[in-house]
């Protein structure tokens, strides 16, 4: 990190940056031309002005919603923000069973399922239940139990698509057909179906999972493999591939790696992120409504971004010169 810093400032020293550090601003104004920007340094002059201050994920690094504030205020759109890449929460009654399991990890997949308040049967294909225009989503990744909800690199991802009110579908046993694989197995086998699903799971989640998934079929976990019903295994499999469960929330702001919604991108010229309604303003990075999945996406729009904007601005300059 210290070396990205290093080569930040050298090319900003390069290009004649002037730093007023420590510095707060409190507002951006248009000027007879250009913009004046209001700090507590005094009125600095400039013909365009470049938002890039981010979004308002992790506060406690300085984090706000600044460049929001300004696109409203020179008329731009903007997009509801919420918090992206983010731990998802329940009601703590509701998760009581599950935060035992605090700390366990385990390969799902994860899609949005339908609105919890409709009429929708909730147990469906993960992603296949969406809104129209909506495309299907689903992430095979590792799911985390966490004392609250869920975390993890598959929770994350599918944050950013899943709204207040909608169902999760996770499957446990992605990618393989468990009807059919338990099916194989029974005949003859001496297991017990929590001995068979432990090595499924990790133990801790084979026996919560076994305790809950039938209320009524007490002494699952030690019934022989071979002396469960069809029936039972196929409802198992079932609920396995399709659990649907509804967040109450998310873990916020200071939880998320980043901020999803921003500046509608329809306001801003696509090639150099300028504004139509306030030219020589613009808005790059975070403060966009554009948000990238896991894995540098983010950083790599973040650059590019800021790219396109200073090639614009620079050659905006050049044409005033001449």
């Amino acid at each position: 990190a210290e070396d990205i810093i290093a080569m930040l400032r050298a090319e900003c020293m390069r290009g004649r940056v002037s730093w007023l550090m420590p510095c707060t601003v409190s507002g951006v104004a248009r000027a007879a031309t250009g913009y004046r920007v209001l700090t507590g340094q005094g009125e600095v002059a400039a013909p365009s002005v470049v938002l890039a201050t981010g979004g308002m994920a992790i506060p406690q690094l300085g984090a706000t919603d600044f460049a929001l504030g300004i696109a409203r205020q020179f008329g731009l759109k903007v997009v509801e923000p919420r918090p992206a890449l983010v731990p998802l929460t329940f009601d703590a009654q509701q998760w009581q069973p599950y935060s035992a399991l605090a700390g366990v990890a385990v390969e799902v997949g994860v899609g949005v399922g339908a609105d919890s308040k409709s009429d929708a049967t909730a147990r469906v294909a993960a992603g296949s239940s969406r809104r129209k225009g909506e495309a299907a989503v689903r992430f095979i990744e590792d799911l985390l139990f966490t004392h609250r909800g869920l975390s993890g690199p598959a929770i994350l991802q599918i944050s950013s698509f899943w709204n207040p009110g909608r169902s999760l579908v996770v499957d446990l046993a992605p990618e393989r057909d468990l009807a059919d694989a338990l099916s194989a197995m029974k005949a003859g086998s001496r297991q017990r179906l929590g001995t068979v699903l432990a090595g499924l799971w990790p133990k801790r989640l084979a026996e919560r999972w076994l305790q809950d998934a039938m209320p009524g079929e007490a002494g699952l976990a030690d019934m022989r493999l071979a002396d469960v019903p069809d029936r039972l295994l196929r409802k198992l499999a079932q609920d396995i591939h399709a659990w649907t469960l509804t967040p109450t929330g998310t873990a916020g702001y200071k939880k998320a790696e980043v901020m999803r919604g921003g500046v509608d991108t329809r306001e801003l010229n696509q090639k150099t992120m300028e504004a139509a309604k306030a030219p020589g303003l613009y808005f790059i990075g975070e403060a966009v409504d554009v948000t990238g999945w896991l894995g540098g996406y983010n950083f790599q729009w973040a650059w590019a971004s800021g790219v396109a904007c200073g090639k614009a601005v620079s050659d905006a300059s050049s044409t005033c010169a001449a």
